[in-house]
């Protein structure tokens, strides 16, 4: 590529990357083979889903680090910078080491070709194995069945939910978008089950796998007894386990899932690990920031599942009414799944247009639910200060480029 760079890297791997449906992942596995990184860490563990992957990701991070462990985690995609995507015990790697990274990447390519978030998993396992990291902890892109993640060997498997989204991609029902998560599974390879719904295509798959399943409610799961108190249930073996958790955590199935997580790797899990890690905060999750005087609630969620989840869980997290609302989704979304599930009155609902290649205004869709349309962001921050006042929530709610975009706003 020749060039030093990070932003002329990532300007260089989205414009070469070819668009569509991605059918194998075998061209990823090419390259990491030649890298060797294949088994870049002593543990590896592989998350996918609909709903929470990014927060279970960096729970089990938070509990594994809270004993010494040193992890490399990946998300994706990221909120406000690309740093973000590879992290060694939660502190994302600096721009020289990327571009480095990427160097190597591109000189083993060769004739292969790689698309952005491949790049992203594979820099992330090079940069782990340098680091010699005790576990690494990969967060699925989108589907799981053509993801990268798919050329490392793992030890635990993991499907947070399964809802509808992505429909375009994954297809148009829950059963065969199972499909395309459990596409993660491996013979023999434990799998946590975060999602109530029991998805026939999961279950059968991983049955004809001899995967090990771990179902929530049957061997983890968690309990919320009030605002200050709570209780994560685990399997250890043949045996179940209590821990009692102090001030409930806004994201209490992915503690779930991560204590869960930490224990099937042979690790610990008490009330001393888990008080330090509850209350760790993943940006744009639930994130509740104090600008101007008034309260600002950001949240990725983008689909029905997800924002009726957010709905739930507000009122845990403040007394106060929601004064106004920012809505920002991407091309594709369930627009009016969206919309119906925030339970807001349009008068106080304003949408704002998206970015990047899945960008979109919602203009028609706005106009048929009555609710404002303010294409560019700032002036719907403007609308939205003009049209509170000093102690009022606000919910910033959507993609992650509006949310991160108005996120360098508020947190600044």
């Amino acid at each position: 590529m020749g060039t030093s760079d990070l932003q002329s890297w990532l300007a260089w791997i989205e414009s070469a990357q070819r668009l569509g449906r991605k059918r194998s992942w075998y061209h990823v596995f090419r390259v990491a083979r030649r890298l060797d990184l294949l088994r870049p860490a002593n543990h590896v563990v592989v998350v996918a889903g609909t709903n929470g992957k990014g927060t279970t990701v960096n729970f089990t991070e938070r509990l594994l680090m809270a004993q010494g462990v040193k992890v490399g985690s990946t998300y994706s995609p990221h909120l406000q910078i690309y740093n973000e995507r590879i992290r060694i015990d939660g502190r994302p790697v600096g721009d020289e080491e990327i571009v480095s990274t990427f160097e190597v990447i591109r000189e083993a390519q060769d004739e292969v070709h790689l698309s952005y978030h491949d790049y992203a998993t594979l820099a992330g396992l090079w940069i782990f194995k340098k680091h010699q990291v005790d576990v690494v902890v990969l967060e699925v892109g989108v589907g799981g069945r053509y993801d990268a993640s798919n050329v490392v060997c793992r030890d635990v498997n993991v499907i947070t939910s399964i809802a509808l989204d992505h429909q375009e991609m994954l297809g148009p029902d829950l059963e065969t978008i199972g499909w395309e998560k459990v596409g993660i599974a491996r013979c023999g390879v434990p799998l946590l089950y975060g999602d109530l719904k029991s998805v026939s295509t999961v279950i059968g798959r991983t049955r004809a796998l001899d995967c090990p399943i771990l179902h929530r409610r049957q061997d983890f799961d968690y309990q919320l007894h009030d605002q200050n108190k709570g209780t994560v249930f685990i399997s250890q073996g043949a045996s179940a386990r209590r821990i009692e958790i102090s001030g409930i955590p806004k994201h209490p199935l992915s503690l779930a899932l991560a204590a869960q997580i930490t224990v099937t790797l042979g690790y610990v899990v008490n009330e001393t690990v888990v008080a330090g890690s509850a209350s760790e905060q993943l940006l744009g999750r639930m994130e509740l920031i104090h600008h101007l005087d008034r309260d600002w609630l950001l949240d990725v969620a983008h689909n029905p599942d997800a924002v009726e989840h957010l709905m739930r869980f507000i009122p845990k997290l403040t007394d106060k009414p929601i004064a106004r609302v920012l809505l920002g989704i991407s091309k594709s979304k369930d627009f009016s799944g969206i919309v119906k599930a925030l339970k807001i009155h349009p008068d106080r609902v304003l949408v704002t247009a998206t970015q990047g290649r899945r960008g979109t205004n919602w203009k028609t869709q706005s106009a048929d639910f009555g609710i404002q349309c303010i294409e560019e962001l700032d002036f719907a921050y403007q609308e939205l200060v003009a049209n509170t006042v000093s102690g009022d929530l606000i919910l910033v709610v959507g993609s992650f480029d509006v949310v991160g975009r108005l996120r360098a706003n508020v947190a600044s």
